[in-house]
């Protein structure tokens, strides 16, 4: 259950986990995060703001500048998340997948960070659908071994209910693909979610986001920790 309730208490009286988020560029990942963090104990995020990833020379030609994966933190009554949301970049290409003319690549710093991820949000836009850097984002999580994730279906407002339903089908079809659903495995939770919405205040969206914090809640489950060993005699660990 999400909410507000929880005390901000040091370092963490409940659970942590670090989830991120997967997807392709421009389909809302910031912004979902940016949402999650307001409407559970939100912190403020932590790396390059969006749209900072280039400057310009004294000749006006831009120097790309290395883009790290942003950082938002939020608490639920029982859990305490940090989200990464990966810095990525669209490049012009075939790509791996068919119907796509992009591929998406990740900075370094950004695909180690999803190799620790004890869960993750598919970010999908409901005015796009599954897109090249949705599979591409999605192989390589699975290939890091994440086996636990949420499906947000973001941008919500813009689309019918029929839209929704059917860039839902594609998402799931996507996830079997994959090997994220099977018989003996529960459904992946896919919730419609408007971010933009939810940040303005709009009550119909703050639901959504607050739905999301609950699917992770129940669907990612609580890892399993190695105990750090005690320094002798001090009882520290």
């Amino acid at each position: 259950m999400s909410g507000l309730s929880h005390p901000r208490t040091a370092p963490f009286p409940v659970p942590h986990l670090t989830i991120g988020t997967l997807g392709h560029p421009g389909h809302g990942k910031t912004t979902l995060a940016a949402a999650l963090a307001a409407r559970g104990l939100g912190a403020a995020p932590r790396g390059p703001e969006p749209g900072r990833a280039a400057a310009a020379r004294p000749d006006g030609h831009p120097v790309a500048r290395r883009q790290r994966s942003r950082c938002f933190r939020y608490a639920t009554d029982t859990r305490h998340y940090t989200v990464l949301d990966p810095a990525l970049r669209a490049v012009p290409g075939t790509g791996p997948y068919p119907g796509g003319g992009t591929t998406v690549r990740a900075r370094t710093d950004a695909s180690r960070a999803r190799a620790g991820l004890d869960g993750a949000l598919l970010v999908v836009s409901v005015r796009e659908g599954v897109r090249p850097g949705t599979a591409e984002q999605l192989a390589l999580a699975r290939r890091g071994g994440l086996a636990h994730l949420v499906v947000a279906l973001t941008m919500a407002d813009a689309g019918s209910d029929e839209l929704s339903e059917r860039v839902e089908y594609q998402a799931r079809a996507l996830l079997a693909t994959h090997g994220f659903a099977g018989e003996n495995l529960p459904a992946v939770p896919a919730v419609r979610v408007s971010a933009r919405r939810a940040l303005e205040g709009d009550p119909r969206w703050t639901g959504s986001i607050e739905a999301l914090l609950d699917a992770v809640d129940t669907y990612v489950p609580l890892p399993e920790r190695v105990p750090r060993p005690r320094h002798p005699g001090t009882g520290v660990r």
